[in-house]
């Protein structure tokens, strides 16, 4: 009598060839998570064009930070980088394209302080939040800020004009460049911190703010240092706000090393990217981030613009921004600040 093939067995398949099978494809099943991780986890990133988005007009320092920065990526990872600025609403409109786009590694915000604290934290309720909704991929530099008083007030010392103003509450006054701008934040946690009681004069711009205290109307101001300032008497810099000296101007002193209250608040600028960016690109970015103060030209380039190479990757940068927002939103509260 003819035997009946195997019902569990194809015909002309012997049962050892179709275990054999059975166990390659319950392999091949196994391997397939891994293989999607490792194709989606940016192994082979970046195969084309990134484009770095800058919320800023051209020419500031926004875009000098992001262009050096998108010229060593190109350089090192071997495929165009390209900066775009998408202005607007001070720069909410680029970082909320940045939000939408893809976390693929392909779009990239260049971005600062401002837009990532400020207007976050500054503004109620906030446009975005950028602990959520981005990925903290690298903090590039620190923007170098300076506590400056008019040259016609008798202090000569921070220590000398807060005791000034405590002698005097309401007298004095300080100057920024706008309601809402950094140096508005800065100049009422300087208050807050020093316990003393002046009144904030905005300006159109910290040019015209500037002027106003040469000419003796305006008693302090905490801002990037223009040149002019150092040799000009009608005004007398006091320290810099940053925790160490600024290479640029040396003979000024860090706050601490003058007996000055602590603020643990700065301006800096940086990358991120749309939340979800896989981890991999996140340190793929950053290796190549931390060769940048090596570089003299970038540093030469960096300084000239008043900015202070400070490398802090990933999570780090994330702690930065997690305790710049709540820092900022105490003192939006604290001084009743409404952006418009």
């Amino acid at each position: 009598m003819n035997k009946k093939p195997d019902s569990a067995t194809p015909s002309g398949t012997s049962s050892s060839a179709a275990g054999l099978s059975r166990r390659t494809v319950v392999a091949a099943a196994a391997a397939a998570p891994w293989i999607v991780r490792a194709q989606s986890t940016g192994d082979r990133w970046p195969s084309r064009q990134v484009t770095i988005i800058s919320p800023y007009n051209p020419g500031g320092t926004n875009d000098t930070v992001a262009r050096l920065a998108a010229e060593r990526l190109q350089k090192m990872l071997g495929q165009p980088f390209v900066v775009e600025n998408r202005p607007g609403a001070a720069g909410v409109v680029g970082t909320q394209a940045v939000i939408r786009a893809k976390p693929d590694g392909y779009t990239l915000l260049a971005g600062n302080n401002g837009v990532l604290v400020i207007q976050s934290a500054g503004r109620v309720p906030p446009p975005y939040d950028p602990l959520t909704q981005l990925t903290p991929v690298a903090k590039l530099v620190d923007a170098a800020q300076f506590i400056s008083i008019s040259g016609e007030l008798p202090a000569k010392t921070i220590g000398e004009f807060i005791a000034l103003a405590k002698s005097q509450p309401g007298k004095l006054n300080y100057s920024t460049s706008g309601i809402g701008s950094f140096g508005h934040f800065l100049g009422e946690y300087f208050k807050m911190v020093a316990g003393v009681d002046i009144l904030h004069v905005p300006a159109k711009g910290s040019a015209a703010a500037l002027t106003e205290m040469m000419a003796g109307r305006i008693h302090m101001m905490i801002d990037p240092l223009p040149l002019t300032q150092i040799s000009d008497p009608r005004v007398r810099v006091l320290a810099t706000l940053n925790t160490r000296r600024f290479e640029g101007y040396p003979q000024i002193p860090t706050m601490k090393e003058v007996s000055g209250p602590e603020m643990d608040l700065n301006g800096w600028f940086g990358l991120a990217a749309p939340a979800g960016l896989p981890q991999e690109i996140v340190e793929k970015i950053g290796a190549v981030c931390r060769t940048l103060p090596s570089d003299p030209e970038v540093r030469k380039t960096w300084m000239a613009a008043g900015v202070i190479p400070s490398i802090v990757e990933g999570n780090a940068f994330r702690d930065i921004l997690r305790s710049d927002l709540a820092r900022t939103a105490e003192i939006r509260a604290r001084a009743k600040i409404q952006l418009d």
